[in-house]
Order: C-alpha cells, then structure tokens, then sequence
C-alpha cells in the first residue's frame, strides 16, 4: 500500500466518524424535537412562537453604529434612590423602531480618568418598558462595593447617577437581544430578582397592552420593601388587570413590610 492510499484510506475514516456523529446528534435532536411538540399537543401549547402582532405605526428602520440620545427625564424608582429610570429621546427627532420587549441597549460610555482625558466604555442595559415611537428606558441599579472590600464601585451605574444629567448626550447602539417575550396566548411566568425585573417590566407592560387577555404570572424577589421598583406602578396594574397576578416575594423583610399587602410569600423564589 502506497503512502497516498494509506492517507485516502485515513482521511475516509474520519470523514466516516465524523459523519456518524452527526447523524447520531441530528437523531437526539429530532427525537427531542419530537417529544416537545408532543408535550405541546398534549397541553394544548402552541408549537411555534407568533411572531410579536403588527403595530399600527408605519415600520421604523433600525440604525447602525451609535446614534445620539438625549437624557430628557431621570426618575428614582425605589425608597433606597438606588435604582434611577432614564427616559432617551433621540437627538435627530426621528422616529424610533419598535424593539421585542426584554431586548436592550449598548451605550458608549465616555468616563473621566484621574489624568482628566476620557476612556469610552461598553455596557449593555435591558429597556425596561414597553417599545414607544419616541422615546425609550432603562432602570439602572448603582452599583456599591461589597462591605469591607477593597472593590471599586461600579463604574458606569455610578457614572450615570451622578455624571449624567437631563440634557446629557449619550451614544447608544439600536435595540438587540435574544432573550424577549412570544405573543402566544399561552399563559406566561415571569420571574425578576432585584434589578433583574426591567426585562420583566418590558414584557409585562407590553403584554397587558398589546394582549390584555393573556394571562400574567410576575414571581418578584427582593431583600425587603426598600428595594421594591415600581410599586405603585406593579400594584396599579395588578388592580386594573385581574388576568395579572402579582407576588412579591421578601427573603429579610424588614418590621414594617406587612405581608399580605407589601408582600405576597416571605423567602426566596423557589419551585414552591
């Protein structure tokens, strides 16, 4: 045997290897995919998510690059002023495109230096309501160092507390993100930990005005009520919604958070 038929001979071997593989994935996958969509018939699910309803507004373009906001409202969210809402107009007044509720945005972030020259930073926040023709939000949380450490403070929350003001331009990139919500009709659980709720509140508000049917679970922990976003907002849409059902849960509630009407469970969300 030649040295070019034993290389022929190795090089078919891996391609056969190579090829079972596959076929062994792509049949795990298919009996997978199979079992699902079983599952659903069997629940009376829908097997493919709807695409999110038509809006009656003419479709916006998105944009590339970073394009210039304008800080028109600043709005602490919580009795701690830990969290503070920035509401974004776009500097050129165009419209804005529409965004699949839980997506988010990327700012550049230009922070001073010790030297007095300026770094640009990345960060990405969630936009922590409903998709509007002209203007969009994010909730931001300042970051603290823990207790006792050496750790800094978060650089861009703090930077946006208490650098950026109205009037503040910020450069941001258009809407994007994987993680968002369905329009099935199919019930949905929504569960939000801490300043993880904005995603949560983007969905909720779209879904309570786009499918005011469609039925609404928002599982929320939290320390204790100090830290709780958006109260009278969440309890106001419990009150107006009864397909929305509120649970506030409270893993150290503090002497004057009464359960019942501050608070739904006491301790972490878990499966229970």
């Amino acid at each position: 045997m030649t040295s070019f038929s034993l290389s022929l001979w190795i090089v078919l071997g891996i391609a056969l290897q190579l090829a079972i593989y596959l076929a062994i994935g792509f049949w795990h996958h298919w009996l997978n995919y199979r079992a699902l969509r079983s599952r659903a018939a069997d629940l009376d699910l829908p097997v493919t998510p709807d695409a999110l309803p038509p809006m009656d507004e003419p479709a916006v373009a998105s944009w590339a690059g970073f394009r210039a906001f304008r800080v028109e409202r600043k709005t602490f969210e919580d009795a701690a002023q830990s969290v503070c809402s920035f509401y974004l107009t776009p500097e050129d007044g165009q419209p804005l495109p529409h965004f699949l509720p839980g997506q988010f945005l990327t700012f550049r972030l230009d922070m001073p230096t010790t030297t007095g020259s300026a770094e640009q930073i990345i960060r990405c926040y969630s936009l922590s309501d409903a998709s509007r023709p002209d203007c969009y939000r994010i909730s931001v949380k300042r970051a603290l160092p823990p207790p006792g450490s050496q750790v800094p403070p978060g650089r861009s929350s703090n930077f946006l507390h208490d650098q950026v003001a109205v009037g503040s331009l910020l450069q941001v990139r258009a809407p994007a993100g994987h993680f968002h919500i369905d329009s099935s009709e199919s019930p949905v659980v929504l569960i939000g930990g801490g300043i993880g709720l904005t995603p949560m509140l983007s969905m909720l508000n779209w879904s309570l005005a786009a499918q005011p049917g469609r039925e609404v679970w928002l599982f929320y922990g939290l320390r204790h009520g100090r830290e709780l976003l958006m109260k009278a907002h969440l309890e106001a849409l419990a009150a107006a919604h009864p397909n929305f059902h509120l649970r506030v849960c409270f893993s150290n509630p503090r002497p004057e958070d009464v359960a019942g009407r501050d608070y739904q469970h006491r301790g972490r969300v878990d499966v229970d």
